[in-house]
């Protein structure tokens, strides 16, 4: 395959699957497993590079379809901490996202060579199978069992208590195939938190997560960062970036009126099809 075409179906991928309850990473270590970059310079560091650089731009859409609440939110928290106004809502929030990513970014931190180790393994894809399916019939539990019990028109409020929760079981994600998006939205489903605020609140907390993992890959792989390499990362980059605005928008739109059933349906025919691949591979 063209590594510019390979550019493009992956930008698309991460697109897709980074704010769905998927696993990104799964998919862009399937699609790698198979399609490999052909001629770029920089091996398996060039694969990882790119990686964290179509996630920094599906980051950067999350900010740009989100600026104005955030810059509001941030206004309304500086005035609290001038003692300018005693609504702390706002405050609670960016507070709560702090508190939120620690978890993940000790553990990740703690565990990044075992990480790199599952992903040359050769039970990679019985791994990525397994999340997937065990994930998508926990999401399909939660859904049945919260959609009587949650008001999807009533925004529940998030403590730091909450956002410390949702950001623990965030590290269950650093598993290939778990998804970020969907430990932390069947979390807050849990803890009482709508549909579109867990989308909403899952989309938040990946900004400091994917921000710190970004800024520590640029300096691990510096050295394969030339002209040669650039350009390729920053198609990528910008691809992700725009393809993950229209998927936001439209993932909104339609959990403002379903559920989250069909991704639990589509993480399990994914898994069995994976799993079938594995083991027929092994025969």
């Amino acid at each position: 395959m063209n590594d510019y075409v390979n550019i493009l179906i992956r930008s698309v991928l991460e697109a897709l699957t980074e704010f769905l309850p998927v696993s990104s990473t799964g998919h862009l270590f399937l699609f790698s497993n198979f399609f490999p970059f052909q001629s770029i310079p920089g091996g398996e560091d060039f694969e990882d590079l790119f990686d964290i650089f179509i996630q920094s731009g599906a980051i950067l859409s999350v900010v740009y379809v989100y600026y104005r609440e955030l810059l509001e939110r941030a206004k309304s928290t500086l005035g609290y901490l001038k003692k300018e106004s005693t609504d702390k809502k706002d405050f609670d929030f960016y507070f709560g996202i702090a508190v939120g990513c620690v978890p993940v970014m000790i553990l990740g931190f703690l565990v990044k060579d075992k990480l790199n180790v599952i992903k040359s393994s050769s039970y990679l894809l019985l791994i990525l199978s397994v999340a997937w399916i065990i994930g998508g019939i926990i999401f399909l539990l939660v859904e049945r069992l919260l959609s009587s019990k949650i008001n999807e028109e009533e925004t529940a409020y998030v403590t730091w208590q909450k956002a410390l929760i949702i950001g623990t079981f965030q590290c269950i994600a650093l598993i290939p195939g778990v998804s970020r998006s969907a430990a932390t939205i069947i979390t807050g489903r849990f803890l009482g938190l709508n549909r579109r605020q867990a989308a909403e609140y899952s989309f938040f907390l990946a900004v400091p997560v994917l921000i710190a993992a970004g800024l520590y890959k640029l300096l691990k792989y510096r050295d394969i960062l030339n002209l040669e390499n650039i350009v390729p990362l920053m198609i990528g980059f910008v691809l992700s970036f725009l393809f993950c605005i229209v998927v936001i928008r439209v993932f909104l739109m339609y959990i403002r009126k379903h559920s989250f059933e069909i991704f639990g349906y589509y993480r399990i025919v994914l898994g069995v099809s994976t799993l079938i691949f594995f083991y027929s591979g092994m025969k």
